[in-house]
């Protein structure tokens, strides 16, 4: 493999073959592991030197170079990923050694633990998640541990199922249906699709949200907030009913303290913040289990808000900037978002 110093060179040549500017990048680390390049740049001018104009560079680099993928990170970026993934760990060992776990779920616990701890050891290492789910998901899992989670048929709600199954859970996906203005067809083929694969129990909760949706297109709110509301209203009510204490939900947002939640005896576990994953890693993972790359941003009814009244469209637009801030969404991504809003 290349060493800095002959890819800094690559880099260069192809920048000047293209017409780009004549700069010398920056590399502060190189790893190669399973024909895949991780490039570690100081900061994020240097990654954007790397990446090139529309990705020109770093595409004709892994063509040149002939391996399967390329990662640009930026070493600032790890700092924040790695603090974040620390307090995780923290956070895990914190309600293991408190016996705040119960007891059949120990085992998918202690699971969570070793795999943080691994993420945490390798961090410029986009792989981890992948191939211990590649490892582990045909596993048998534990029946006791039986948990509900909230699959809407997005990306963060098909990579939790996906994680869940890995490390061992007992699953049962469970979708709150008020009708396709929420919950369109193309959101339910991902959530049929994906539970099929993976040989998961699941069930629709029908509910009445009309009164919200009335509301929204008649301009008196924003609909997210009390939708969300209102979605994990009826999943709490199944969980008492069918007396399951865990759930498990697709927020990317909420690391730390707030990635596991116990509260009125029920545990909130938000999988993929607890893991500090991105945008690109869920895609990229959620693509090897059918699940359809939907394309836009929210549902039909915020779509029909958006068109009515253009002022909701930056409490939308907050919440991609939120993810962006964060590190979870690149800024490119974040600008397609933005302007299907």
């Amino acid at each position: 493999m290349y060493t800095k110093e002959e890819l800094i060179n690559e880099i260069m040549q192809i920048r000047h073959e293209i017409g780009h500017e004549d700069v010398i990048p920056e590399i502060k680390e190189i790893h190669y592991d399973d024909d895949e390049l991780t490039i570690i740049t100081p900061d994020r001018p240097e990654k954007s030197i790397i990446i090139g104009k529309g990705g020109w560079v770093v595409g004709k680099l892994r063509e040149k170079l002939k391996i399967n993928q390329i990662h640009i990170v930026a070493y600032t970026d790890l700092i924040l990923k790695e603090y974040q993934i620390g307090l995780s760990i923290k956070h895990v060992k914190t309600l293991l050694d408190e016996n705040k776990i119960k007891e059949e779920y120990i085992t998918p616990f202690t699971n969570i633990y070793e795999l943080l701890k691994l993420k945490h050891e390798s961090i410029y290492n986009k792989s981890i998640i992948e191939k211990y789910i590649e490892e582990n998901i045909d596993n048998d899992v534990i029946d006791e541990a039986k948990c509900y989670i909230a699959l809407s048929g997005g990306a963060d709600s098909s990579f939790s199922t996906i994680l869940a199954k890995a490390l061992g859970f007992n699953v049962k996906c469970v979708s709150v249906f008020a009708g396709t203005i929420i919950l369109p067809s193309k959101f339910q083929r991902n959530i049929n699709n994906l539970c099929a694969k993976l040989d998961i129990e699941h069930e629709y909760l029908q509910t009445d949200m009309n009164e919200i949706i009335q509301e929204a297109l008649n301009g008196k709110i924003h609909p997210c907030g009390k939708c969300s509301s209102h979605t994990q209203s009826v999943i709490n009510n199944k969980l008492e009913k069918e007396n399951v204490p865990l759930v498990i939900y697709g927020d990317l947002l909420s690391t730390g303290s707030r990635s596991i939640i116990i509260d009125d005896n029920i545990t909130r576990i938000n999988l993929p913040a607890l893991f500090r994953m991105e945008k690109t890693e869920i895609k990229h993972i959620n693509k090897k289990y059918d699940v359809e790359k939907i394309k836009g941003y929210g549902c039909p009814l915020i779509v029909q808000v958006h068109e009515k009244y253009p002022h909701n469209k930056q409490f939308s637009i907050q919440r991609v900037l939120r993810e962006t801030r964060s590190g979870i969404l690149e800024p490119g991504e974040a600008l397609e978002l933005i302007k299907t809003i």
